[in-house]
This record gives structure tokens, sequence and C-alpha cells, in this order.
């Protein structure tokens, strides 16, 4: 008999990316919330007065695709534009009220789900947030570099 061979890391962090992804939409679902674009709006709430640049580089998701997902987040109410006083081409993004009231249900199917999954596991997923916390800080690092690479044309 073959022996299996082990998928590589970033392997299984992406199909255990989308199983997590899975199990909080149909969390969401059965709340009847829907799930599109909670974690950009979530990254908001956190880095808030924000730039589209600023989370741009925060959450890894490209200008134009930004751009789409903040417009919807504005046509919800959920996000607000706030002129940037020290640049005129840019502005300021902030969570509404109704956008915070959407972040706490959301917030919560977030917590049922890490409960299940915690007990799945048998340990608290807080001892894996260092891990995932280095590894997005260094891919957002070799963005950056290559954004700015790609900016200056090398």
């Amino acid at each position: 008999m073959l022996a299996r061979r082990r998928p590589g890391v970033l392997l299984e962090l992406h199909s255990a990316d989308r199983l997590v992804r899975e199990l909080v939409y149909e969390e969401l679902h059965r709340r009847g919330l829907r799930p599109n674009l909670f974690a950009i709006l979530a990254l908001i709430d956190l880095h808030q007065p924000v730039t589209p640049t600023e989370l741009g580089l925060e959450s890894g998701v490209r200008p134009t695709t930004l751009r789409d997902m903040v417009n919807e987040m504005v046509e919800r109410e959920h996000v607000q534009r706030l002129e940037n006083p020290d640049d005129r081409r840019s502005h300021f993004l902030e969570v509404t009220p109704e956008g915070r009231r959407f972040i706490a249900q959301a917030s919560a199917a977030m917590r049922a789900v890490e409960r299940r999954l915690e007990q799945e596991l048998g340990e608290p997923l807080e001892r894996l947030r260092p891990h995932f916390a280095s590894l997005r800080r260094a891919a957002r690092e070799l963005l950056s570099a290559e954004e700015v690479a790609r900016i200056r044309g090398a």
C-alpha cells in the first residue's frame, strides 16, 4: 500500500480557511445575516478612521475590489466616508451605528462557531493566535514590498 503524502502547509491553511468560512457562513445564515463583507467591516471597525489605502494594506484586498466592497457597505449604511483634512484626494472610512449592530450580531455568530471548533479540537483557538498573527504580518510585509516594487516599475 502506498503511503499518503501530506499536503503542504499553505494547502492545509487554505483548506482550513475554506472549511471554517463555510461554518461561519452557515451560522450567519442561520441567524438571518448576510455574511459577505463582515471581515472587511470588522477591520474598518478595528482601525477606524482608516483610509482605503491603509485598509487595503491590512486586508490584502486589491484596490478595485476594495472600492466595490466599500461602495456596497456604504449602500447598506454600514460604513460612511469622511473627508480627510490632510489629503483632499483621500477619505476616511468609519463604521456607522447600523454597521456596529451588524458587527455585534455577526460577532455572536463567530463566537458560536469558535466554541464548536474548540469543542472539536479539545483546546482553545486562542492558542493559535500568535502563529496566525505572525503569518498575517509576514504576508502583509511581502505584499507591501511587492506593491512598492510594482509601483516603482521594478
